[in-house]
């Protein structure tokens, strides 16, 4: 369900939990470059378009797969994220849930801020 009030409520540091194939439609970046502009620090859920996905690992938006943690939790359920075990902890109703860890290099682009940002870096590195 689409959470008209979604824009006035968003906070840093909130996560986005979703159902199935999340960020469908558009193949451009523009909306995973604003929901990290909202300040959202990840994105849970059952599956994302492919487009989505890579898009938002390019920008650094750290995006999970679980569909237990997405079935399970309700709105304003405060929720903890380890990326690199794929650790989701509901703390509101005291459950844990894993998602399929990053490899190393998809965790390095995300704590980059993404792929341009790590890509600087690396080239700053050489010179």
């Amino acid at each position: 369900d689409i959470d008209a009030d979604f824009v006035k409520r968003v906070l840093p540091g909130d996560i986005i939990v979703a159902a199935t194939n999340f960020g469908s439609g558009s193949s451009r970046e523009h909306a995973p470059l604003a929901i990290k502009a909202s300040g959202v620090s990840c994105v849970i859920a059952q599956s994302f378009a492919r487009i989505f996905f890579r898009n938002a690992v390019n920008i650094g938006l750290p995006i999970l797969e679980c569909t237990e943690a997405a079935e399970r939790s309700e709105p304003d359920d405060v929720l903890e994220v380890e990326l690199a075990s794929g650790e989701i902890t509901n703390i509101t109703r005291g459950i844990a849930f894993k998602a399929e860890p990053y490899p190393d290099f998809m965790l390095e682009l995300i704590s980059a801020g993404g792929l341009v940002e790590h890509t600087r870096r690396k080239l700053a590195i050489s010179d």
